[in-house]
C-alpha cells in the first residue's frame, strides 16, 4: 500500500494564523472540507479540523482578539509521512484527521476522513473499470454469482455460449435460469451445495459443448461470498486442436519430403535399364504400378530398392500423395514404435508436450516405403499386421483409433522364407507383404548397365563439382568385369571418388582402386584387354551360360525345393527360379520324369 505522504488532501484550504477565526469558518464552509491548514512564515502551523472548531465556539467565550492559531488541534494523530497504511488507517478509523509530517518532523499536510473517502471512491471506480476491461477481454465466459446464486458480473461471451442478453440474466437466480434451460446443469448449483470446486460438461442446442468450472470464494466467516464460474467451448478447441494436428501433419509432410529430396539418387530419379534384367523388372514394375497391391522388393544392399519402391509410387494413382521411408534398421528399437505410430503429448518421459505424429499417418493417403522389413522387432511386426489388415492405428499412450488409407512398399536384402522358417519374422505378416514379389538384380547380373550408370554419375557429379571427366574404354573394361559386392551404391561412390582425387579429365585404369584392378575370379588384366578388342567375347558369354545350366541342372536333381538349391548355390530363390525358367530346365526336368 502506498504510504501517508500519497494521501495528503491537496485542495485544504490554506488560513494565515493571525487571522480571525471567522476567516477559519468561512474557508471550511466555502471549500467543504473537514479541515484547514493553519500557516505562517511560509510553513504549515497547526491542522484545524471543523469538529475542533465547533466545539471550541460552542465552549470558548468569543473574544474580540481571538484569533486562528489560538484554535486548537483537537489532538490529532500524528504519523511519518512513509508510514503504511497498516499504521494510519487504523488510526483515522478513531479520528477525523492525521496529521502528516515531512522527513525533518515538518507538517507536510494532512489526511481527512471525507478525502480519504473522496480517494476510495475514485480507486474504487478505477478498480470498477479495471476489473470489467479484464473480465470483457477475456476469451473465456467469466461470471461471478454472490452466496445465493445471483448473478452480478457476467462478460459478453455468455451472449455467445448461451444466446442469452446480459440484460436479462444480471441480478437473476441460477437456479431459475437453470430451470429454463438456459444452461444445464448450473455449475454455480453445484459450487453452493458441495462447497467445493466443480467441473461440468453442457450441451447446447447447436451440438457445441461446454466445460464450465466453478471456484468458491470464502470470506472470513467461512461461508462462500463469492462463485467465480469459467466457461469454455470445447467444440471450438478441439476443432483448434485439429487444425493443429493438420498443420503439424502438412509440416512433418514437407520435412519428409526434403529428406527425400536431398536423399534422392544423383541421376534425379530415372532409372538406368539397357539389360535385359531390368527391362523385366521394369516392365513389370509399370504393370502393377497402377495397382494398389502390396509390393516386396527382395536384392541385394545397394541394388536399387528404394529407386524402384519410388518409381512404384511415381507411376501409381498416389503419385500426388506423400511418398514416406521408413529404415526399419536405422532407427533404435525403443523409439521405432514411437516413430511409426506417433505418440500423445506426456505419454513416456521424454515426450514432446504436444505429442508426435507418426511416418504411417504422415503417409496417409501416400506410400509407406518399409526398407529393411526384416529388422522390425516381432511386437511390433503384429501391431503392423493390424494396420494392414484393418487400415488402423493408435498412437503410443493413446486410446483413439485413427483411419489409413496406405499403400505398403517392403523391402529387404535378407532371405525372408528362411527367417520365416527360423520364426524370426511372422509367418502371417510375410504373406500379407508378399502380394507381389520383385526381385531387384544386383549390378553383376546387369552388366549392361554399369556403363551408362558410370556415365549418368559423371553428368551429375560433373555440375555438382564443376568438373568434366570421363573413363577410357580399358578403365570400363575393369568397371564391368568387376563383381561389385556393393552394387550400384559402390559404383556411385567410386564415380565420386575418382570425380574429386583424379586430375585432368581422363579417367583409366590406372586411377582405379587395387581390388577393381584385380577381382576374384575374374580373367587377368591381359586377357581382360583382349576381350576389350572383342575377341571371344561371345565364347565368354556361351561358356559362362553352359556352366550355369550345368549347375542349376545337377542342384535341381538333387535339391527338393528352389530354396534348398538357393541355399547349395548361395543365391537368392528368386534368382534360382527366374535362371531356371531362362534355361527352360523346369520343363526340361518335368519331360525327363514323365
Amino acid at each position: 500500500m502506498d504510504n501517508a505522504l500519497d494521501y495528503i488532501e491537496k485542495d485544504l484550504p490554506r488560513v494565515k494564523g493571525h487571522a480571525p477565526v471567522a476567516e477559519v469558518l468561512e474557508a471550511l464552509l466555502q471549500s467543504r472540507c473537514s479541515a484547514v491548514l493553519l500557516t505562517g512564515e511560509g510553513k504549515i502551523k497547526k491542522v484545524v479540523t471543523a469538529f475542533s472548531l465547533i466545539n471550541t465556539l460552542e465552549n470558548e467565550v468569543k473574544k474580540a482578539d481571538y484569533r486562528a492559531e489560538d484554535l486548537p488541534d483537537g489532538d490529532l494523530p500524528v504519523v511519518s509521512w512513509d508510514s503504511t497504511g497498516r499504521s494510519w488507517i487504523p488510526l483515522l478509523k478513531k479520528s477525523e484527521a492525521l496529521v502528516v509530517t515531512g522527513e525533518v518532523g515538518e507538517i507536510a499536510g494532512a489526511i481527512t476522513v471525507s478525502g480519504m473517502y473522496d480517494k476510495l471512491v475514485a480507486k474504487t471506480e478505477e478498480l470498477e473499470r479495471e476489473l470489467d476491461a479484464i473480465i470483457n477481454f477475456s476469451s473465456d465466459e467469466i461470471l461471478v454469482a454472490d452466496g445465493r446464486g445471483a448473478i452480478l458480473r457476467v462478460n459478453s461471451v455468455f451472449e455467445e455460449n448461451f444466446g442469452a442478453k446480459l440484460s436479462d440474466v444480471l441480478g437473476k437466480s441460477v437456479d431459475e435460469l437453470e430451470k429454463k434451460r438456459v444452461f444445464f446443469p448450473s455449475v454455480t448449483r453445484l459450487v453452493l451445495e458441495s462447497k467445493s470446486s466443480r467441473t461440468v460438461i453442457q450441451s447446447q442446442r447447436d451440438g457445441r459443448k461446454l466445460l464450465a468450472t466453478g471456484t468458491p470464494v470464502f470470506n472470513e466467516e467461512g461461508s462462500i461470498f463469492r462463485v467465480v464460474v469459467n466457461t469454455r467451448d470445447i467444440t471450438r478447441l478441439n476443432n483448434l486442436k485439429k487444425q493443429l494436428e493438420e498443420a503439424e501433419l502438412l509440416k512433418n509432410r514437407y520435412r519428409q519430403e526434403l529428406i527425400e529430396l536431398r536423399q534422392d539418387t544423383l541421376w534425379g530419379g530415372d532409372i538406368i535399364a539397357v539389360s535385359p534384367a531390368m527391362k523385366r523388372l521394369l516392365e513389370m514394375v509399370g504393370r502393377i504400378a497402377a495397382a494398389d497391391s502390396t509390393v516386396l522388393l527382395t536384392g541385394e544392399s545397394g541394388s536399387g530398392k528404394g529407386m524402384i519402391a519410388r518409381y512404384i509410387h511415381d507411376n501409381s494413382l498416389r503419385r500426388g500423395k506423400p511418398f514416406t521411408v521408413v529404415n526399419c534398421g536405422a532407427i533404435p528399437e525403443n523409439l521405432l514404435e514411437s516413430e511409426l505410430f506417433g505418440y500423445e503429448g506426456g505419454a513416456f518421459t521424454g515426450a514432446r508436450r504436444e505429442g508426435k505424429v507418426g511416418k504411417l499417418e504422415l503417409a496417409n493417403e501416400g506410400t509407406l516405403f518399409l526398407d529393411e522389413i526384416t529388422e522390425l522387432p516381432l511386437e511390433l511386426q503384429v501391431k503392423l499386421l493390424h494396420v494392414l489388415q484393418e487400415g488402423l492405428i493408435t498412437k503410443v499412450g493413446g486410446t483413439r483409433e485413427i483411419k489409413l488409407n496406405l499403400r505398403f512398399i517392403a523391402a529387404t536384402n535378407r532371405d525372408i522364407t528362411a527367417l520365416v522358417e527360423k520364426g524370426l519374422f511372422r509367418e502371417d505378416l510375410y504373406y500379407r507383404l508378399d502380394v507381389i514379389p520383385l526381385t531387384v538384380p544386383p549390378l553383376r547380373e546387369r552388366r549392361e548397365d554399369i556403363r551408362p550408370l558410370a556415365e549418368a554419375f559423371l553428368e551429375k557429379l560433373g555440375e555438382k563439382y564443376h568438373s568434366q571427366k570421363y573413363f577410357t574404354a580399358e578403365a570400363y573394361a575393369y568397371l564391368e568385369n568387376y563383381e561389385w559386392p556393393g552394387n550400384v551404391r559402390e559404383l556411385e561412390n567410386l564415380v565420386e571418388r575418382l570425380m574429386i582425387v583424379v586430375d585432368g579429365a581422363q579417367i583409366d585404369e590406372q586411377n582405379l582402386p587395387r581390388h577393381v584392378l584385380q577381382p576374384r575370379g575374374l580373367l587377368p588384366q591381359r586377357e581382360i584387354q583382349e576381350k576389350w578388342e572383342c575377341k571371344n567375347l561371345s565364347s565368354l558369354k556361351k561358356a559362362r551360360e553352359e556352366l550355369e545350366k550345368k549347375m542349376l541342372s545337377a542342384a535341381l536333381r538333387s535339391c527338393r525345393t528352389t530354396y534348398e538349391m538357393a541355399r547349395v548355390l548361395g543365391i537368392d530363390q528368386s534368382t534360382v527360379v527366374r535362371k531356371l525358367h531362362r534355361y527352360k530346365l523346369i520343363e526340361r526336368e518335368k519331360t525327363d520324369r514323365s
